[in-house]
């Protein structure tokens, strides 16, 4: 905690002083402390409210540091076990008990509350940590794994597997859409700054601060892209179709949010993304000798029951990524939203079950048309061996009258032997008369 806290607190410092000495006014950084406190609760969820604004949105990013933090700590002292996790667990809360009753501002939550999530902060943390290294662990895991088979143990990993890639490039997607956004709308950030009196040093520093919230921004980017969309309480609502707001508060980051997308093929491509996503991701998992390397053409082998088992693990894998990937999904989209006021900005952020199904549904599409796809390739290879092998059987098994038609095709019959004889012999009778009507005709 105090590697978390003075850091915070120093650039905090450094960023009021800035402020104070490009505006002119009051000396902000005598505000230093209470604002790391502050800031700190609100980091592990608890938010705080004033008389001008009322601030709920988890910067996520500092949650991640935070919690990153906790378990590289725990790593290197190598307090990883139950007594160490019940000290530090104690201490944790005390400390920000003590930040609780410092900080200049109201919170949000009531005391309990508040020591809750620190604690859960302070369990991921260290859990990140211990698990990992837990000697009890790995022996629950590997008795576990001793109870069920080789297939079905290769069928979770794998669909573990499947939903951390589309999670991955879902979260990639929605990086890449707030830097277009950037690049796009940075001269309206520019306006609301000049419009704020900000001079460059503030600018810079408020951006640098900003950027704690970037995941919360990129899980809105994400379901804008998917189609959902978010609000800004109920003064904007920006989706693929529409994305105009008028009476926004002057804040930087507002500036980047992005216009509607007029063409309609661009907008099927981006609302389909997810299910492209999954099918290709499915495809590879399916064919590639690293995922379940399934190939149509064992159903020609002997054990074609065996063949089709086999396709029923891909099934149950891509079954458990779709719905891990709706699962995580739904928390994610939780944790990013949040509230900048108690009336017309009560609820900034995302819908969450709209989002949620944005994601899941194309996602388990796309897995369902991948794993499709293999079927009607082992039925098109299976139909394909079974007409050859019927041709093969056909030519292979010769006809009952074929041995009686040969015989008679070679031996003529007794009709046709006079028959021919005589014929021969009619010619020769009229290539010897013919001269010896010509002698005695005259």
């Amino acid at each position: 905690m105090a590697i978390y806290a003075i850091a915070l607190g120093c650039y905090l410092a450094l960023m009021l002083l800035v402020i104070s000495m490009e505006e002119g006014g009051d000396n902000l950084t005598t505000h230093t402390n209470p604002l790391t406190f502050a800031l700190v609760l609100l980091s592990e969820g608890s938010g705080f409210t004033t008389t001008a604004v009322t601030l709920t949105i988890t910067p996520l990013l500092l949650t991640i540091l935070l919690i990153w933090l906790i378990a590289t700590v725990t790593t290197r002292l190598k307090a990883i076990d139950l007594p160490a996790y019940a000290a530090g667990l104690v201490v944790w809360l005390v400390i920000n008990e003590g930040f609780r009753r410092s900080v200049e501002v109201g919170l949000t939550d009531d005391q309990w509350l508040v020591l809750c999530k620190a604690g859960a902060v302070f369990t991921l943390g260290f859990a990140c940590a211990a698990l990992p290294a837990s000697k009890r662990l790995r022996g629950v895991v590997a008795k576990i794994a001793s109870q069920i088979s080789v297939s079905v143990k290769r069928c979770l990993i794998l669909g573990t597997v499947v939903a951390a890639m589309l999670i991955g490039m879902i979260l990639l997607a929605g990086l890449i859409t707030v830097i277009v956004w950037c690049v796009n709308n940075h001269a309206a950030v520019v306006t609301i700054f000049e419009g704020s009196g900000m001079e460059t040093g503030s600018r810079i520093l408020t951006t640098v601060a900003m950027v704690a919230w970037l995941p919360n921004v990129m899980l809105w980017a994400v379901s804008w892209l998917f189609g959902a969309g978010f609000a800004i309480g109920d003064l904007a609502d920006f989706t693929l179709w529409s994305g105009q707001a008028t009476d926004l508060p002057s804040i930087p980051v507002f500036g980047i949010l992005p216009e509607a997308v007029n063409d309609d093929i661009i907008r099927m491509v981006l609302m389909n993304l997810p299910l492209a996503l999954a099918l290709i991701v499915g495809l590879l998992m399916l064919f590639l000798p690293q995922g379940f390397g399934y190939r149509p053409q064992s159903i020609l082998g002997e054990r074609r029951g065996a063949a089709l088992v086999n396709l029923a693990y891909p099934a149950a894998s891509f079954c458990l990524a779709a719905g891990l990937v709706s699962l995580i999904s739904t928390v994610l989209f939780t944790l990013s939203n949040g509230s900048l006021g108690q009336h017309r900005l009560a609820n900034v952020g995302v819908n969450v079950m709209a989002a949620t199904r944005a994601i899941g549904h194309p996602v388990a599409i796309g897995l369902a048309a991948a794993w499709l796809v293999a079927l009607v390739g082992t039925a098109l290879v299976f139909s394909i061996g079974w007409l050859a092998e019927r041709i093969k059987a056909s030519r292979a098994v010769p006809s009952p009258n074929a041995g009686i038609m040969t015989d008679a095709s070679e031996r003529p019959s007794d009709a046709q032997q006079p028959q021919t004889s005589k014929e021969e012999s009619d010619d020769k009778h009229e290539s010897t008369d013919t001269p010896s009507i010509g002698i005695r005709l005259p």
